[in-house]
């Protein structure tokens, strides 16, 4: 990433790609895909650059990652070109992306990796772009591991700050939860947003443990769907449903030739429908670290050989995108 344009603002490391007041974006809604923690099966991040790539959305803001991340926790990644080893940096952008002349908003997209640092002034920073954008509504759009089959329709949870917004999830029987504890990025941007007279609201999905690592493209189409309903924006989702069509199906093939795993996975699905009294509609917040596969080591073995032939099979994808 080359820091070569002007920057708005040295100390915070701002770089504006394009002129923010030029733009004349149509009352936007920003939607936030954070990597990390929060972002099970790559699910958050996975739906918003598939967004930018659909809508053929515009970079137009980007943050230098040396005052917000510690880069032996958030790693950079190496790249071969030619005969020289380049390093690819954490990337921190906003792209802008229009939508049709007869809907109301244009959408303002937000991509990069959990900070590690300095958390309030990243949110500072995050807050003043979209508000010089005129952005009506944040979104921010997470997952979390849960015990439950890679074919259980998606549960979400969501959260408000506006009661327009609150019943606008009530209808759609979101849930907030009441979890108190260790939490995100998003928790403090929306809260900050808030302050600021900024409505917002988060999506959280669950996505099965025992996929942890590779993208899952069916539990960030969930969200999306969820997002095009509320906001009123008709969103491009036939390539993203194909996609997660196509895991299942990947998945289901696998676990064909493991009987044993096979078990283990129906296992987890019937142990989560006894332990979940809550609708499908929601989904358990963070609670600290994701929770592990409960089941034996042998089957964690299985698991584990299981993961990688699929990461193979998918061309080696399984790299956090919020660092592309």
């Amino acid at each position: 990433m080359a820091y070569t344009g002007r920057v708005a603002d040295s100390d915070n490391g701002l770089r504006l790609v394009h002129d923010l007041d030029a733009l004349l974006l149509r009352r936007p809604y920003a939607v936030l895909g954070f990597g990390g923690w929060i972002d099970a099966g790559f699910a958050a991040t996975g739906a918003v650059r598939y967004l930018v790539d659909q809508l053929d959305a515009q970079l137009i803001a980007e943050l230098d990652p040396e005052t917000y991340y510690s880069f032996t926790d958030t790693r950079p990644r190496v790249q071969v070109q030619g005969n020289s080893r380049v390093p690819q940096w954490p990337r921190v952008e906003w792209f802008a992306a229009r939508t049709p002349t007869d809907v109301e908003h244009d959408l303002v997209l937000f991509l990069a990796p959990e900070p590690n640092l300095r958390w309030r002034t990243f949110t500072h920073v995050m807050l003043e772009v979209l508000q010089r954008l005129n952005t009506e509504v944040v979104i921010s759009l997470g997952a979390v591991l849960a015990p439950i089959h890679h074919r259980a329709r998606v549960s979400m949870r969501g959260r408000a700050t506006t009661d327009e917004l609150r019943q606008q999830l009530r209808r759609r029987r979101l849930r907030s939860g009441n979890y108190q504890g260790p939490t995100g990025i998003t928790t403090v941007l929306l809260a900050a947003a808030q302050e600021r007279g900024l409505a917002g609201f988060s999506l959280s999905a669950s996505s099965p443990n025992y996929l942890a690592n590779i993208p899952n493209p069916r539990v960030s189409a969930a969200p999306l769907r969820t997002l095009s309903d509320i906001a009123g924006i008709p969103l491009p989702l036939g390539e993203i449903e194909r996609d997660a069509r196509a895991l299942v199906e990947q998945v289901d093939q696998s676990l064909a030739s493991q009987p044993e795993l096979r078990e283990a996975v129906e296992r987890l699905a019937e142990m989560a429908d006894l332990s979940e009294p809550s609708p499908p509609e929601s989904a358990p917040e963070p609670q600290g670290p994701p929770p592990e596969l409960p089941s034996s080591a042998a089957v964690l073995r299985e698991l584990e050989d299981f993961l990688k032939d699929l990461r193979q099979n998918n061309g080696g994808s399984g790299s956090e995108p919020g660092n592309n």
